[in-house]
């Protein structure tokens, strides 16, 4: 078993930001009580002052409204197949050394420090090429295909490493809801775009199943709550009424 140390990293959130989005036209762009989305989630990220925060786009547009709201941005290729490819290449040009590499994403404009920082302290291991997040599942999910699960075995810490990643379950033992926060070792990130996709991704639509086919050792840490993503009107909606009800 591993002992929590005070281990510190430098770390460097960075926002992968597409303009396209399938299921809710330009939602990046979308405004939550006067701001665009992308503009919540940055200056969110930014008042936790766990480091500097990128915001890495293919648009113009939200390259533009960064700028406005005083946020750092960087414009990369639009030829990106995942988010992850873009947090790659804004990180290459960065050209500077951090320990850690965070991948938020940025349809999340309500998360919690402790997210971030429990993830973060997986990295007292250093076995850990990857750390990420699960929360409890709820029984409304168990069947919805949208939503990814993690198998994982957790231990005294609420911690352990991936076993599976999967949409459809067909038993809940030692199964948890994957929030889709990644934090990477810079050399892991290099090596992992690198890579071809593998079989179980191509099957899945699922990334993190590249690395593990890849045999890179993806951490897990159970968090208590699941911050709510925005993928439909419907999601939309709600969060804006929680930012109205809350004065943001």
């Amino acid at each position: 078993m591993t002992i929590k140390n005070k281990k510190t990293f430098n770390t460097v959130i960075i926002i992968p930001a597409r303009i396209n989005s399938s299921r809710l036209k330009k939602k990046l762009l979308r405004h939550i009580s006067g701001l665009p989305m992308i503009v919540r989630v940055a200056q969110n990220a930014e008042n936790l002052k766990m480091g500097r925060v990128i915001v890495g786009t293919d648009s113009r547009e939200i390259y533009s409204e960064c700028e406005k709201n005083n946020l750092e941005a960087m414009m990369t290729k639009s030829s990106h197949k995942s988010g992850t490819d873009r947090v790659c290449e804004v990180y290459k040009i960065l050209n500077k050394d951090f320990d850690l590499i965070i991948n938020l994403q940025g349809d999340l404009p309500i998360f919690k420090k402790d997210l971030l920082e429990k993830t973060i302290k997986l990295f007292s291991d250093d076995s850990v090429d990857i750390g990420s997040a699960v929360c409890d599942l709820e029984d409304s999910e168990i069947n919805d295909n949208n939503i990814v699960k993690a198998k994982v075995v957790l231990d005294n810490y609420d911690e352990g490493f991936a076993l599976d990643f999967m949409r459809t379950v067909d038993c809940t033992k030692n199964i948890y809801h994957h929030i889709g926060v990644y934090i990477y070792k810079p050399n892991v990130l290099k090596e992992f775009v690198s890579l071809l996709q593998s079989k179980r991704e191509k099957e899945r639509n699922l990334e993190q199943m590249r690395a593990m086919d890849n045999n890179y050792k993806i951490k897990l840490v159970k968090v208590g709550n699941n911050p709510p993503s925005v993928d439909t009107i419907e999601d939309l909606k709600k969060i804006r009424l929680h930012f109205k009800k809350n004065n943001f």
